[in-house]
């Protein structure tokens, strides 16, 4: 007999609300220049699905910590994290495919940087209906995520591969 699990990672329709609370707090910078292309958009949404990794990146980059709960920092997840997400961009394709499909983001490329995205206005209204405590944890965890943006991709991803190998450990430990 299996017991009934809920994993959000797997649910279709979560992850496209992650990805729009994602896209409504990290698309632009403080001065409005639009930061989140495919690359920056895969890593932030692989660190909002794994907390623990999420706050050693922002160590490696010397940013604030962001509060974790217990239950994220002593889980199956972060003692032996999945990192085949970061491999595959199919998952991340689709909901992004959704997403432009019904109108909730806006695309706009840059020939020398590609695809940068940013919620429509019909996303901004759809993204104030995501309520409950599961969206409330992707906003502070986007919230944490708000001080690399001026980081550049390469650096972030330098800090992910780092995180990803074991070769950060930060100070104290």
């Amino acid at each position: 007999m299996k017991l009934p699990y809920f994993s959000p990672d797997d649910n279709f329709h979560l992850n496209l609300g992650l990805t729009v609370i994602v896209i409504q707090l990290l698309a632009q910078s403080s001065k409005g220049t639009l930061k989140l292309n495919n690359d920056r958009l895969h890593i932030y949404t692989y660190l909002i699905k794994n907390p623990v990794k999420l706050n050693l990146v922002l160590s490696a980059l010397r940013k604030t910590n962001t509060s974790i709960s217990r239950q994220e920092s002593y889980s199956i997840t972060s003692i032996s994290p999945n990192v085949d997400p970061l491999f595959d961009r199919g998952n991340l394709k689709a909901i992004l495919t959704t997403l432009v499909a019904e109108n909730l983001v806006d695309v706009v490329y840059k020939k020398k940087e590609g695809f940068f995205y940013n919620l429509s206005d019909l996303g901004w209204e759809k993204v104030k209906g995501l309520e409950g405590e599961y969206f409330l944890e992707i906003r502070l965890l986007c919230e944490a995520l708000k001080s690399t943006l001026s980081t550049s991709t390469s650096s972030l991803n330098q800090a992910l591969n780092q995180v990803i190998r074991k070769e950060f450990i930060p100070d104290g430990k």
